[in-house]
């Protein structure tokens, strides 16, 4: 493919349309189907295997993504909660079920297909047009050959053809199914509620010997202390290697005319804003109660020569102090529909009535500044930093891999921290999640010293930005502690289990007692429980008010009628058992249908592609021949 990029570079056009492919740059984390099997694998499905180091490499990239979202000592279990083990495994199968699904179709992907989609990705552009040089020099930077990067690009567009043709197949959506979602969603509902504290009942309950022993014995995983590790690593950082690289001028200004683009300074707009905000909750004659009063003001706006003044006697955004004062303003900062308002405006200008989720908005311009391009001069300095950081990269990447190598045979990290002057560092014994100097908490580091024996080196580690390497010097096993040793922390849980129980007892009794027509509020004042109320609320939101997020309840709560107001079961939150009855509703805005219709229908018509891809996917399952390496998905 290379070779045709070379040779027809400036010649080629693409005849057809392409099938509507989401494939960036970032999109090369797969696995490529087409290597030989090895005797280590993750899974085989009809007779393909997923090798276990794809597995990996699929597995860890996943792990990335959590690493700035979820606190490190909570990883694990979370992992364990999730499933994300095999959730990543069967990830996996599913593309080679597609991909052998795609093969038997007669699908294919042409070179001319390939080489669009790649030179429309913007990371290898230059000016808006593809650059081979540029192209090259990001893989060789990403550790990734031409051949490798362009195969599992080749897969994806394979994939994704199939993947578009199923979900379009599957997308029918009728009148009636369009206006009977909207009603549903748009109805609002009251709750009234009784609320079971299991902590209420802490101090009526207690715990005896017999009940923690038999309580340990049955759950002694639960107490299991994890392993821990004692390292030794080096780290290789590239900022050491910064004051090392040299850079041209002639480098500077190739970069500078290949990615002309970055260097440009966008529109930008000086804007103030008058804001009168609208609540989710807002009934339909609410909100066009504020839209009438943000009409009015908008008059008052287009007469005033003092907007700011104006602002802060009426903006409910919490710009009114400043006089409703933005800033400049630049495409990206602001939702959709207001951007393509105020980018559409002149200087001195005041828009139309800018409805938003928050709103109605009135926005004055004030200045534009039109879009510059940054001079050479400009951005040299830049330009050399990151070129100088990349190289850095790059070297510091390469002293990691020179210095594993050298490593394999012989594994004596201090010998060669010394001949080659780079810091060692030891750790005493951590366990995972642990802080580490220098490395933080980066599951990326766990997960491989977990995988070594004692004396062993593993492989570079990437640590952005830094790269290491890891031997484990010792490590003390896993274990479950005597009775003795965790007896305080056996005898809250034995308590905490009672209470849960009971207020779990306390709320289903009351629940089966109302539904004989027995009074809520008699039955919750002999529990020395309150009845309190929700407010309206619409049903498809992701709270109830007052008593949690929606989560598991949304079957319960579309099941609510006045002639039967109670759910099958009482809810349960992070807070306790919740007893609740349907006590008002208030019909959707009928008038306001037409409005949303369009909106609606494509919501629901993705919806329905979706549920017949996740089917026909699942009778792929069931034809197919899969066999899963189970102990990957045991792995800690």
């Amino acid at each position: 493919m290379l070779r045709v990029f070379r040779e027809h570079a400036s010649s080629w056009m693409l005849r057809g349309v392409l099938i509507a492919v989401a494939v960036t740059f970032i999109s090369w984390g797969g696995f490529s189907l087409m290597r030989e099997k090895k005797e280590t694998y993750a899974a085989k499905v009809n007779g393909v295997v997923i090798d276990l180091k794809d597995y990996d490499n699929a597995f860890q990239g996943v792990i990335k993504q959590y690493q700035n979202a979820v606190d490190p000592s909570l990883l694990k279990k979370m992992i364990e909660e999730i499933h994300l083990r095999e959730k990543v495994l069967d990830d996996l199968i599913d593309r080679v079920l597609i991909f052998q699904e795609a093969k038997r179709l007669g699908f294919t992907v042409s070179d001319e297909e390939l080489r669009w989609v790649i030179e429309s990705i913007p990371s290898f552009q230059a000016n808006g047009q593809f650059d081979l040089r540029y192209y090259e020099r990001i893989l060789r930077l990403n550790r990734m050959s031409v051949e490798e990067f362009e195969q599992r690009q080749r897969e994806s567009l394979l994939l994704s053809k199939v993947t578009n043709l199923i979900r379009l197949s599957g997308g029918n959506v009728s009148e009636e199914e369009i206006l009977e979602t909207y009603l549903f969603e748009n109805e609002r509902i009251n709750l009234g509620f009784v609320q079971a504290v299991p902590e209420a009942f802490k101090n009526q309950l207690s715990v005896n010997e017999v009940e923690v022993k038999d309580y340990y014995q049955k759950h002694q995983e639960e107490f299991r202390v994890p392993p821990f590790f004692q390292v030794q690593y080096l780290i290789f950082r590239p900022s050491e290697f910064e004051g090392k690289v040299r850079i041209s001028s002639d480098e500077i200004k190739r970069t500078y005319d290949s990615q002309k683009e970055r260097f440009k300074i966008s529109k930008q707009v000086k804007t103030r804003e008058i804001l009168i905000k609208v609540d989710p909750q807002d009934s339909p004659d609410k909100i066009e109660e504020k839209r009438k009063r943000a009409e009015a003001i908008l008059e008052k706006a287009k007469r005033t020569k003092d907007f700011g003044l104006l602002a802060k006697q009426h903006s409910e955004s919490n710009t009114a102090p400043k006089g409703g004062d933005m800033g400049w303003v630049q495409k990206g900062m602001l939702d959709e529909q207001t951007e393509r308002v105020l980018f559409s405006m002149k200087a001195g200008e005041v828009s139309q009535l800018v409805p938003g989720r928050d709103g109605f908005r009135i926005l004055k311009t004030e200045e534009i500044r039109d879009e510059q391009q940054k001079t050479l001069d400009e951005v040299k300095d830049q330009i050399l930093q990151t070129l100088k950081k990349e190289k850095a990269k790059a070297e510091a990447s390469r002293k990691a891999d020179d210095a594993f190598y050298s490593l394999f045979q012989g594994r004596d990290l201090e010998k060669f921290a010394q001949e080659m002057d780079i810091p060692i560092r030891t750790t005493g014994f951590v366990k995972e999640g642990d802080e580490v100097p220098e490395i933080g908490r980066n599951p990326s580091f766990y997960s491989n010293v977990s995988s070594l024996k004692v004396g062993e080196i593993s492989p570079v580690v990437s640590i952005a930005p830094d790269f290491c390497i890891v031997k484990l010097l010792d490590k003390k096993g896993s274990r479950i502690p005597p009775l003795e040793e965790v007896k305080g922390e056996v005898s809250r849980k034995v308590i905490g289990k009672k209470c849960e129980e009971k207020a779990r007892q306390v709320a289903e009794d009351l629940l089966n007692q109302v539904r004989t027509g027995k009074a809520i509020a008699e039955l919750a004042r002999e529990h020395g429980l309150q009845v309190e109320e929700t407010g309206l609320f619409t049903r498809t939101g992701e709270v109830i008010p007052k008593i949690g997020p929606v989560g598991d309840f949304t079957r319960a709560l579309s099941s609510l009628t006045m002639k039967n107001p109670f759910p099958k079961e009482v809810l349960r939150t992070k807070d306790g058992y919740f007893v609740v009855r349907l006590v008002a509703l208030e019909p959707a805005d009928l008038p306001r249908f037409s409005s949303v219709k369009k909106d609606l229908e494509n919501r629901l018509r993705y919806q329905k592609q979706e549920e017949f891809f996740q089917n026909w996917k699942k009778e792929l399952r069931a034809k197919a021949k899969i066999n899963k390496n189970q102990e990957i998905l045991k792995a800690s």
